[in-house]
This record gives C-alpha cells, structure tokens and sequence, in this order.
C-alpha cells in the first residue's frame, strides 16, 4: 500500500510489515532520529503509561493517513514512533 502526505512532503509504502518513508532531505529530517516504530491498539493509552514513566511526547498524537501516531523521547534518550491504525485502514490491509 501507497500513499502520500503532501501537506509534509512525504510518500509512504507499506510493505508487509515494514514501512518506507520517502521525501527531500529537509522532509526527513524530524524522522531521522526515530529509533523504531510500534504498531500499538489504543495511542490514548500508551500515552498514558509512557508518561507516568517519565517519557516526553515530542510530536503529537497526530492524525495521519493510517489513523494516528506520535513521537515520544524515553528518560534513556530513544525516540520511539507510536502508531494506531484506523479501523477503516485495518480493514484495507
């Protein structure tokens, strides 16, 4: 699966389980120091639980063409990306 983010300047591909991120250098740079990517089922509640252990949210939680994600730095440094998939994006794949 295919698509674009255009408001961004990002395309996307979604290849079994691994996801592609294309665009300009500058587009990319916020992903860069993203260390990985979990595919979670409530963004609300994970937000929750990181916080209380003293993550930070550092972009998001955003509205993004497969349902939501957010960008959250760990008190060890990590930067990880949270997803949650739509139910309308779950029934496509």
């Amino acid at each position: 699966m295919c698509f674009e983010i255009p408001q961004i300047g990002l395309e996307l591909a979604q290849i079994g389980n691994i996801l592609r991120i294309a665009g300009s250098d500058e587009t990319l740079k916020p992903f860069r120091s993203t260390r990985t990517t979990f595919l979670v089922d409530s963004l609300d509640e994970f937000r929750v639980l990181l916080e209380e252990k003293g993550a930070e949210i550092i972009r998001g939680p955003d509205k993004v063409p497969t349902g939501r994600n957010m960008t959250v730095e760990h008190p060890d440094g990590s930067v990880i990306e949270y997803v949650e998939h739509s139910k309308m994006y779950e029934s496509q794949t």
